[in-house]
C-alpha cells in the first residue's frame, strides 16, 4: 500500500465527516428556529382566543397541522428513495453520517 492509495481514502474520510458535521450543526439550528417560531405563533393564537380576540378552532388547528406533519415525512421518505446516499462509497458515507451525528449532537 502506498501513499499515492491512502491519500484519497483519507482526503474522503476527512472532508465527508467536516462536511457531516456542519450538516448536523445546522440542520440542529434550523429545527430550533422553526419550532420556535410556530411554538410563537401558537401561543400567539392561545393567548388571543383567551383575550377573546379572536376564535380558534382548535380540533381543526390539530387536524391541519396532522396533515402537514403527515405529508412533510412523506416527502422526506420520498426524497430519501431519490438519493441513494450508499452509492457514494462507504468511507465518504461513514464520514458523513458520523460527522453529521457529532454536528447534531453538538450543543
Amino acid at each position: 500500500m502506498t501513499v499515492e492509495n491512502i491519500i484519497p481514502a483519507a482526503t474522503s474520510i476527512g472532508g465527508g465527516f467536516f462536511i457531516g458535521v456542519l450538516l448536523g450543526y445546522f440542520v440542529k439550528k434550523i429545527i430550533k428556529i422553526i419550532v420556535f417560531i410556530s411554538g410563537g405563533i401558537v401561543g400567539l393564537l392561545l393567548y388571543l382566543q383567551y383575550q377573546q380576540i379572536i376564535s380558534v378552532n382548535i380540533d381543526r388547528l390539530q387536524d391541519s397541522s396532522t396533515f402537514t406533519l403527515a405529508s412533510i415525512v412523506s416527502s422526506i421518505d420520498t426524497m430519501g428513495q431519490i438519493g441513494n446516499v450508499s452509492s457514494l462509497g462507504i468511507p465518504l458515507t461513514a464520514s458523513l453520517t458520523a460527522g453529521f451525528t457529532v454536528g447534531f449532537m453538538r450543543s
